[in-house]
């Protein structure tokens, strides 16, 4: 069995099954969860199995699956075939890869006892044992009514007192058909798993809305969207020490390490670094190292081009950034951003991971929904909020303007992403930009973490998800905005 391949199954999942079944199917009907120690065989990243097995009106079972971590929906589990046995008790599901997973159940013990089939091999016994909480709203963004329907109501998004206001979007749209459609397409898994999706226009927030159990009063990892965030606190700190002259030597701002200095990295500036453009051998990991052995370990790396030869994606660069920071403070990022940047805006809670000691720049900063739209409308703000300037507007002007082309899909400035209609759009036509496309910037985190800044259109749009088994499907929250969010309020 290929365990990667089937940890990376696609999330539609469709279930088949042979024949209709017209004895009761309520005996192992229901949700069923794995016990971790049969999990073991997917190895540390998967704690158990979710399995949900129904049937229809016509007794038609069908069967849905995902791998669970804390308790958690991590991904799918795509079954393309499911068969029922009601005399045995005996169901089968085909994954993708043409695994079987075969499972019987034991009335007795309330359980399902089985293993993966894969060939002439079998995997390890499997327990499913019935579960004793709700995991439904993993599988459905909204629990679907006695029908097995869905039917969506907007609401305003409430004020509760986090500098947020907030309004109805029918006080922007018109044509109320427009937002429920979007709607539908959302639950309706057009976009991937979306987890939340907020909208702010003119300085409102307008739209909050919640899927899979998820609710504003959760933290949600934001990934790369933390560079963005270590952009802003860079800006904050170079101004400061009247240091904002970004081309020059990476080296004058991390002079205790002048030593590391080659003649290949004689050029590397500030700039590349923030442009993603250093150059440096990517590889490696923080590992044994602590804020200080970690920074010089990442000044000795290899050069693989010259400094502004080409763009490559790096988290190098925004930890060297983080370095910057720790140098110039005397602490690390996450203690800087409470003190000059969260505490402002009203973040109280929030999460950022460190790696033995390390805080990295470049991911594991974890927030609200409410709290990325915070940090995106004081962006569109130019850095100010609340009547105070947090962020120097000149920083806010010269970090979200693109530099370097990182494909023909995207430009890349001060770790944000830029987008406009001279970009080519993937999604549709492969040759030219969307004709009416705004220009965007955005903070970008793997799995469809997003907070899209619209400038003229005075908007900023934030989605959270747990897209981590496409890439494509994560990023169709990008035509998601451009082709269905925008256009509502361009009909006004």
């Amino acid at each position: 069995m290929n365990i990667s391949r089937l940890l990376f199954a696609a999330l539609i999942v469709v279930s088949l099954t042979s024949r209709s079944i017209n004895s009761q199917t309520n005996n192992i009907e229901g949700l069923w969860i794995s016990t971790e120690e049969s999990t073991t065989q997917f190895g540390p990243a998967v704690q158990k199995v979710a399995l949900l097995i129904s049937s229809d009106s016509k007794k038609i079972v069908s069967a849905r699956s995902f791998f669970m971590w804390n308790g958690e929906y991590k991904m799918d589990w795509k079954f393309a075939y499911v068969k029922y046995d009601p005399i045995a008790e005996k169901i089968s599901m085909v994954d993708l890869d043409s695994d079987t997973l075969i499972c019987r159940l034991n009335v007795d013990n309330q359980t399902l006892n089985g293993a993966i089939h894969s060939d002439d091999e079998i995997s390890d016994p499997f327990i499913f044992v019935r579960s004793d909480k709700n995991f439904n709203s993993l599988f459905y963004p909204r629990i679907p009514d006695k029908n097995g329907e869905v039917v969506y109501q907007y609401n305003k998004p409430e004020q509760i007192g986090d500098y947020l206001q907030t309004d109805s979007i029918f006080k922007f749209v018109k044509d109320t058909t427009s937002v429920y459609s979007l709607m539908d397409k959302i639950i309706n898994h057009e976009f991937g798993r979306l987890e939340s999706i907020l909208i702010i226009k003119d300085q409102e927030l307008i739209l909050e809305e919640y899927f899979y159990n998820y609710n504003r009063t959760k933290l949600h990892r934001i990934n790369s969207c933390t560079k963005s965030v270590t952009s802003l606190l860079l800006g904050i700190t170079l101004y400061s020490h009247n240091m904002t002259n970004v081309n020059q030597s990476v080296f004058n701002f991390l002079p205790q390490y002048a030593s590391l200095k080659t003649p290949d990295k004689e050029s590397l500036t500030l700039k590349h670094l923030l442009t993603m453009s250093a150059g440096l051998d990517d590889e490696g990991d923080f590992e044994g190292f602590g804020p200080d052995d970690f920074t010089k370990y990442i000044l000795s790396s290899p050069m693989e081009t010259n400094p502004g030869e080409r763009f490559r994606y790096s988290g190098k660069c925004s930890n060297l950034l983080g370095g910057i920071i720790y140098t110039l403070e005397n602490k690390q990022a996450d203690e800087f951003a409470k003190e000059v940047l969260f505490n402002k805006l009203g973040i109280s809670d929030f999460n950022w991971d460190r790696e033995n000691g390390v805080l990295p720049c470049d991911a594991g900063l974890e927030l609200y929904p409410r709290d990325m739209a915070k940090i995106g409308l004081m962006v569109l703000n130019n850095g100010s909020w609340n009547g105070e300037q947090i962020v120097p507007e000149e920083w806010i002007a010269e970090s979200t303007k693109p530099y370097v082309a990182e494909s023909d899909f995207f430009d890349y400035s001060y770790q944000w992403w830029c987008r406009s209609k001279s970009n080519k759009s993937w999604w549709d036509d492969p040759v030219h930009g969307s004709k009416n496309e705004h220009d965007m910037f955005l903070a970008l985190g793997a799995g469809g973490q997003y907070i899209m800044v619209i400038r003229d259109l005075n908007m900023v749009i934030v989605t959270t998800t747990s897209d981590y088994d496409s890439g494509y499907i994560a990023r169709s929250k990008i035509p998601m905005a451009i082709e269905e969010i925008v256009p509502i309020f361009e009909d006004d």
